[in-house]
């Protein structure tokens, strides 16, 4: 039996041409709207500041003025950093679940190469204490967090879609996968540290 959970909103195009490559390449699977729930175990992964600051800067396919912005705002984080406090908050674009084993999914749309969103997020202390940071970092941190802890785990970057749509059909892969467009910012330089 397999299970696919989707976050989807349902009003975005491109999540939705998305989503329906799933529909197509599992047609028997049973199809849920709910949100994939994780252990709460997982609240107590952390993403270690050090890691993420020698990343950012070795990392040369980042805008660099953004590169600079997280840089300067990272260092006002604790060492160790908690993307959030409720279980309920974490949340994956699409989960499939096949004989008891789950595959994680992210649709990265532009605003994660981008880092455009400037609004108040959160991050947390191992012990809680909150740090408020723009939102672009928060979502970085989140997908930092998501790379080192969630496996078999999967990136399809929206642009490389959409160069690609009518020919990429999701497929049960182990480790970390990406789909990006060569020479973009993506998270394969992470994923070798």
């Amino acid at each position: 039996m397999l299970t696919i959970y989707h976050s989807f909103h349902k009003k975005r195009n491109d999540e939705s041409d998305f989503f329906g490559t799933f529909q197509t390449a599992f047609p028997d699977a049973i199809i849920t709207n709910d949100n994939f729930r994780v252990e709460s175990r997982y609240l107590n992964c952390f993403v270690e500041k050090e890691m993420l600051s020698k990343w950012l800067s070795e990392d040369d396919l980042l805008p660099r003025t953004r590169r600079r912005y997280c840089l300067e705002n990272l260092r006002h984080c604790p060492d160790r950093l908690k993307v959030c406090l409720d279980s309920t908050r974490i949340l994956f674009d699409i989960v499939v679940v096949h004989d008891d084993r789950k595959y994680f999914w992210e649709f990265h749309e532009s605003q994660h190469c981008r880092l455009t969103d400037n609004r108040d997020s959160r991050v947390y202390a191992p012990d809680g204490s909150k740090f408020v940071i723009p939102r672009y970092l928060q979502r970085l941190i989140r997908d930092v967090w998501r790379a080192q802890y969630f496996t078999p785990y999967t990136i399809v970057w929206s642009d490389w879609f959409a160069n690609n749509r009518g020919n990429y059909r999701p497929v049960l892969l182990d480790g970390f996968n990406e789909f990006c467009i060569n020479g973009r910012f993506s998270f394969r330089s992470f994923c070798q540290f």
